[in-house]
């Protein structure tokens, strides 16, 4: 089912923290991520899901068949709450 592929996130933006549940858990282990720069959208409206509230979405590429995902991530260097131009 979609809800195995979901993981919960606590993903820090800078001035505040934020709850992203994303399907990436066919591709991630929790500690695969943990302190890593992720790339998320966060003006989005927030979602009611089913196992919660997800404010934002990760940004990742995937094939045609959307199994495999694979985190967009910055340079060194990047602070959390850049903005992405």
């Amino acid at each position: 089912s979609d809800s195995d592929k979901l993981l919960r996130l606590k993903v820090d933006l800078g001035s505040e923290q934020r709850t992203i549940i994303a399907g990436i858990k066919n591709s991630y282990k929790p500690a695969d991520i943990l302190n890593r720069h992720v790339i998320c959208v966060s003006n989005l409206k927030a979602r009611k899901m089913r196992f919660g509230i997800s404010e934002g979405m990760l940004l990742g590429a995937s094939g045609d068949n959307g199994d495999d995902v694979f985190l967009l991530s910055a340079d060194d260097g990047v602070k959390p709450g850049m903005s992405v131009k």
